[in-house]
């Protein structure tokens, strides 16, 4: 059967109205879907990334079981993290958390989750371990500080606090507000 008269003309009329309402509706809607977006930039697993300093000298050594950069510009989040610090030759500060982020042009290195730093170097006889849940180390500073509770460990001794600011290149620590230690022998 062929549509003819008014019929064919009425059927033309709905397939043009349909088409131009498609191509409008396409043009109007955002060149990135939100799924594109939410792409990693990049992903790594097993991931090793070192810093250098103008000189070549190695100052950072991140290890993650996985990296992924948020969307092609964002911070790159890491998992199971481990870094070594080193701010001075001769020192090694050794940083390791569940999780963590470098945000973007950012000199800054965020840990989260059962976050530990401890000194590696031999002239630490201490072997004292802060830890912590949230932890920033600022690498042009060398300072590693926290507003959140802190527990740090040595021997058979602990010290809690909330709040720690520690310069890492001149290896001292302090402790902002609520104070208490247990020394036992």
């Amino acid at each position: 059967m062929k549509p003819s008269g008014p019929a064919a003309l009425a059927l033309l009329v709905a397939l043009a109205i349909g088409s131009w309402w498609l191509a409008r509706r396409d043009a109007e809607e955002p060149q990135g879907s939100p799924a594109a977006s939410a792409q990693p930039g990049y992903y790594l697993t097993d991931a090793t990334l070192e810093q250098t300093d103008a000189t070549g000298r190695l100052t950072m050594r991140v290890h993650a079981a996985r990296a992924a950069q948020q969307g092609e510009q964002g911070a790159v989040r890491l998992e199971q993290l481990e870094a070594h610090y080193f701010p001075e030759a001769g020192q090694d500060w050794l940083m390791t958390s569940a999780a963590g982020s470098l945000p973007p042009a950012g000199r800054v290195v965020e840990f989260e989750g059962d976050v530990r730093l401890r000194a590696t170097a031999a002239a630490s006889a201490t072997g004292a371990v802060v830890r912590t849940e949230h932890l920033a180390l600022d690498v042009d500073s060398t300072l590693a500080t926290t507003a959140d509770p802190v527990r740090i460990e040595f021997g058979p001794h602990a010290v809690v606090a909330r709040g720690l600011h520690a310069d890492l290149k001149r290896e001292t620590l302090r402790l902002e507000s609520a104070v208490n230690g247990t020394f036992t022998r």
